[in-house]
């Protein structure tokens, strides 16, 4: 209870809080302007997030975690079937994607391997949570373990705040709060892990803050600039037009469109003089900001001239642009795997109590990049020095694989027209004897 307590009140919690509120384009700075507005009911008072921390997220997780492979390095078929049949009935494509985005949020992404059924048969499940319902325990050693994780949401029953679960390695615990007072909530259940089965997925190697922190800054003044412009559309659109001429027929068509003052004198006229920034100012510092924030996110541009898809764009040029963040994603991807291979290590150790003998697993987190082998293949067209098999290689492609096909193409042609496969049967005929030939005549001189 003293760890939910803290945990509620903590700043850990409000981070989190925080970037859930950037990535659902709720930006906390604007909303405080906009709330003190209101109250001191100042308008005109838009409210124009643009949420940039979504896209940058986005962005990243479509990069990274749309086509994860768990490569089986051994032979131990019934593994290798089953493990796929785990990974295919949670529909692991879909929760490597949340879990990935989650953990570029938050830095902070929550997976619980478990099962489901009774001893006789159970089933393998993993899920992926909302990392700010959970409380993670770990063990006060230099290379800290995670001794037990604590999971809290709203309770269903109207006489409790919460539900708790405390999941240690070998048991399940589950309670109920009412404001400081606990009590058990079901009989514990026993788990068969050799460590505890949460999964605590990290993008940063070094500190808690999100792999996006340092551009929320510029986040917050880009929407402040476009809150900006949208206040002073809306003060063009309720200003007093003031008119000291009578207007003309075809103005007055539209006149329930204008808030106007017509034939009133120079002298009868209150005028304010207000400071405003110019647009062409505006845009320079919108498109400033714009460059900062993916230059310090490491994340491409689509809609830039100079790095995004404007135009023809080649596949090679295309990669040399997401070179910076390919090289960040890398960096994201080494502890990031950590939290993978642990998820894999916690199915395991299930499947080996149901007598399935393990291999090991090797996970790729392929990239969504652009092949390129046009341009591969008409470069290598004209190459003499290099073998076939090896342009197959640098383009990209199975050298076994296509010389099986170009033979089964070959053997196609053949069939199709009349003679040739019985010349070609001959001809391979005429080599065996020949060869058979060659055989007999080296023998003989070995006699």
């Amino acid at each position: 209870m003293e760890y939910f307590e803290k945990y509620i009140a903590s700043q850990e919690i409000q981070e989190l809080k925080r970037y859930s509120q950037y990535y659902g384009r709720d930006n906390a700075e604007l909303v405080k302007r906009y709330k003190d507005r209101a109250r001191r009911r100042k308008t005109p008072n838009n409210f124009v997030p643009s949420g940039y921390y979504h896209t940058l997220v986005d962005t990243m997780a479509g990069y990274m975690f749309n086509n994860l492979n768990y490569v089986v390095e051994g032979e131990e078929r019934a593994y290798i079937d089953q493990l796929n049949q785990i990974l295919k009935a949670n529909k692991s494509d879909i929760k490597d994607m949340q879990t990935g985005t989650r953990a570029l949020i938050y830095n902070k992404a929550i997976e619980l391997v478990y099962t489901v059924g009774d001893e006789k048969s159970s089933e393998i499940k993993f899920e992926s949570f909302n990392p700010e319902n959970w409380i993670l325990i770990y063990t006060p050693d230099i290379d800290k373990k995670l001794f037990c994780a604590i999971r809290f949401y709203t309770s269903y029953e109207k006489e409790f705040d919460y539900y708790l679960d405390v999941i240690y390695a070998n048991q399940w615990q589950y309670y109920k709060v009412k404001k400081k007072d606990i009590t058990e909530r079901d009989k514990p259940r026993t788990l068969y892990f050799t460590e505890c089965p949460v999964i605590c997925y990290r993008t940063e190697l070094v500190g808690n803050e999100s792999s996006f922190d340092l551009v929320i800054p510029y986040i917050d003044a880009l929407d402040f600039i476009l809150t900006g412009n949208a206040n002073e559309i809306d003060r063009l659109v309720d200003a007093l037009l003031v008119l000291g001429k009578v207007l003309k027929p075809t103005d007055l068509e539209h006149m329930e469109e204008w808030k106007v003052l017509e034939n009133m004198k120079q002298e009868d006229r209150a005028e304010y003089i207000t400071k405003n920034l110019s647009p062409e100012f505006r845009q320079y510092a919108s498109k400033l900001l714009i460059n900062e924030i993916h230059k310090h996110s490491h994340v491409i541009d689509w809609y830039s001239p100079d790095t995004g898809l404007t135009g023809e764009v080649s596949a090679k040029a295309l990669i040399t642009r997401l070179f910076d963040m390919d090289m960040f994603s890398k960096r994201i991807e080494l502890i990031y795997k950590e939290s993978l291979y642990q998820r894999i290590n916690l199915i395991s150790q299930i499947m080996t109590i149901k007598g399935v003998k393990i291999d090991e697993v090797n996970i790729i987190l392929n990239r969504t990049l652009p092949s390129g082998i046009e341009d591969k293949l008409a470069a290598l067209q004209n190459v003499t020095f290099i073998s076939d098999q090896t342009k197959c290689e640098i383009a990209g492609v199975d050298w076994e694989v296509e010389k099986q096909r170009k033979e089964q193409e070959m053997d196609l042609v053949y069939k199709q027209i009349p003679g040739l496969t019985d010349q070609n049967n001959k001809a391979d005929s005429t080599d065996e004897n020949k060869d058979n030939e060659n055989k007999d005549n080296n023998q003989d001189n070995k006699n």
